[in-house]
């Protein structure tokens, strides 16, 4: 059979099982099942399905993911959202549309807490939509700002897609955290600047009440030191090489525990339904691991994998065009698809063109984490924009959101041009 032939089977495989509304670890696992059954018959493929399954977990450096996982959920369930961000406000109380700023500084340190887009998106837009709109902020600074900056969390560490794309595509998981940081400045930068742009038609959008003093904006710095803390026990013990990605989930999961304790906002109510969050969530990402795991495999043995790297080197005048032709697929992907599944579903098929160009892992793996992160805020399907709507106030319509997330998409797409045109700004902090 030609590889494309099977692509076409094992692609519309997919699209017709996640169609029928099946999780993506039983799409995955069905297709999985069918298509080794016809490559190896009865025994061997139920044989070679164990084997990938055993395989695609014993690996060490996966066990990061059930650490972040972990993090996060004590920062939410903790409530330590509230304090981050009312300091934060605090702090910028007197600028003009101080709320719309509030939102990226916010995403950013909830990205460096959480490592989930989605999450993050959820606790900035239910912490701060409805107040921003009983304040008078237009739609486009109520919503919009916290459909970019709930993006960054996919780019911070400690970034749950960064773990999975360098487990998956063998590239240095420490290296691919690290890198997203540039990136993350760069969007963080764009994130600011267009909000000054847009607040200058809204000279009423300055703080109401009673101004804050230096006093308090000191005791709003030093009430967020704290916070600092799982941020070091994670982005620093890596950067200094004090620990390894495994090791600082670990350190950043037990710090962030602590941190929560300290605020006095653990109690055992809240840390059973950590655990049970935290299990429930890592039990789903690891299970669509199994499957992927046998579904990469499955690409490589009908030979669509080695097919594609030589269709693309074919047509790809040079490795640049190639980039753009491969993030260009991931992002169309995105548009139908949610981020993890992304991650899954192209990982395995772009790997092996990306190795055979010689085109930088890192620098590709970054890029590569932005389009997923971009796909999780475009239209029709972007899980992002839902998760916003979900805890939004009635008069932000599904309409609203939709129109409001195209100037952040764009902000997305420049970052990754940047990041494309100046490969430097990926290492900034990898030498």
């Amino acid at each position: 059979m030609h590889w494309t032939t099977a692509a076409i089977l094992l692609g519309g495989g997919l699209i017709l099982a996640l169609s029928l509304n099946l999780p993506v670890a039983f799409a995955f696992g069905v297709l999985n099942l069918i298509a080794a059954w016809f490559l190896f018959g009865n025994v061997d493929a139920l044989s070679f399905l164990v084997q990938s399954a055993y395989s695609s977990v014993a690996n060490i450096y996966l066990s990061a993911v059930p650490f972040f996982i972990l993090m996060g959920t004590i920062f939410v369930r903790a409530g330590l959202s509230t304090v981050v961000l009312d300091s934060i406000a605090k702090i910028l109380h007197g600028v003009r549309a101080s709320g719309a700023y509030v939102a990226v500084f916010g995403g950013i340190v909830l990205g460096a807490l959480m490592g989930a887009s989605v999450a993050s998106t959820a606790v900035l837009g239910s912490s701060l939509t409805g107040e921003l709109r009983r304040r008078g902020y237009p739609k486009s600074l109520a919503v919009g700002p916290i459909i970019g900056s709930g993006t960054l969390a996919g780019l911070i560490p400690p970034s749950i897609g960064a773990v999975l794309i360098g487990s998956m595509a063998g590239i240095p998981i420490s290296d691919l955290l690290l890198a997203g940081i540039g990136p993350a400045i760069v969007l963080s930068v764009l994130l600011l600047l267009y909000i000054y742009w847009v607040a200058r038609k809204y000279p009423e959008l300055d703080d109401p009440g009673n101004p804050v003093t230096i006093r308090e904006r000191l005791r709003a710095c030093l009430t967020l030191v704290p916070v600092l803390i799982p941020i070091f026990c994670v982005t620093g013990v890596i950067y200094l090489n004090i620990a390894t990605p495994t090791e600082a989930s670990a350190t950043g999961a037990l710090s962030t525990f602590i941190v929560a304790y300290l605020y006095r906002r653990m109690d055992w109510k809240t840390i059973l339904a950590i655990a049970t969050d935290a299990l429930e969530f890592s039990a789903m990402i690891l299970f669509i691991i199994v499957s992927s795991k046998a579904y990469s495999q499955i690409l490589a043995i009908t030979g669509i994998s080695s097919g594609f790297a030589e269709f693309l080197t074919s047509v790809a005048p040079s490795a640049y065009v190639a980039i753009v032709i491969v993030l260009g697929i991931a992002l169309l992907l995105g548009c139908f698809m949610d981020q993890t599944s992304v991650i899954f579903v192209a990982v395995p098929l772009m790997a092996g063109a990306i190795s055979k160009l010689g085109i930088d892992p890192v620098w590709f793996g970054v890029m590569f984490l932005m389009i997923v992160g971009t796909g999780g805020i475009t239209p029709p399907f972007g899980l992002n924009l839902f998760a916003l709507k979900a805890v939004t106030p009635p008069d932000i319509t599904m309409r609203d959101i939709y129109w409001l997330c195209l100037p952040f998409c764009a902000l997305e797409l420049c970052t990754v041009a940047i990041t494309l045109v100046f490969p430097g700004i990926a290492r900034l902090l990898l030498g």
